[in-house]
C-alpha cells in the first residue's frame, strides 16, 4: 500500500511511472511475442482463448499505465487531485502483467511444448540468433580462439 501521500515527490513519481513504461515497452519486444506467439496464433487454434485472455491483460495493463501517467499531468498541472488513483493505477498495472507472466509460465509454456514441433522450434531458436546478431552487430556468442605457439620446441607439445 502506498502511504504518505502528501510527502511523496512528483518527480519520483513520474520516474516510476517512466521506468513502468519503458518495463511495458521492453515487454511487448520479448522475444516470446516477436516470435513465438506468432507461431502459436497463426498455426495452433488451441491456444487462441489463452493468447486472447493474455493479449487482453496487456491491453488492460497498457490502458491503466496510459490512464495513471494522464493522471499525473493533470495532478502536476493542478487540475486533479487524484495522487491515490495514480498509485493505485501502478499497482493494478503491476497485477495485471504478473498475471500475463505467471499464465504465461504456468499455462502457455507448457502448451508451447506440447503444441510446437522440433522443426518449429528451431527456426524459432534461429530466428532468437538472427536477432541478436542483427542486435549486437556481431555473432553474439564468438567461438573462442585457441592458438599453439607459433616456435614451440616439440618437447612442450608432448604428453609427459
Amino acid at each position: 500500500m502506498w502511504y504518505g501521500f502528501q510527502n511523496i515527490d512528483f518527480s519520483f513519481l513520474e520516474s516510476a511511472l517512466a521506468k513502468l513504461g519503458e518495463f511495458d515497452e521492453y515487454c511487448r519486444k520479448r522475444k516470446l511475442e516477436m516470435y513465438v506467439i506468432p507461431v502459436v496464433r497463426n498455426a495452433k487454434r488451441e491456444a487462441d482463448a489463452l493468447l486472447a485472455e493474455l493479449d487482453a491483460l496487456s491491453d488492460s495493463a497498457r490502458s491503466i499505465l496510459h490512464t495513471a501517467c494522464e493522471r499525473l499531468s493533470a495532478l502536476v498541472e493542478g487540475k486533479s487531485d487524484q495522487l491515490h488513483g495514480i498509485c493505485l493505477a501502478m499497482e493494478s498495472y503491476c497485477d495485471r502483467l504478473h498475471t500475463r507472466l505467471t499464465r504465461e509460465e504456468d499455462e502457455l509454456f507448457p502448451m508451447l511444448r506440447r503444441l510446437l514441433s522440433v522443426e518449429e522450434w528451431f527456426g524459432i531458436a534461429a530466428q532468437f540468433l538472427s536477432d541478436d546478431a542483427d542486435t549486437d552487430g556481431r555473432k553474439r556468442y564468438p567461438l573462442p580462439q585457441f592458438r599453439l605457439p607459433a616456435s614451440a620446441p616439440r618437447s612442450t607439445l608432448t604428453a609427459s
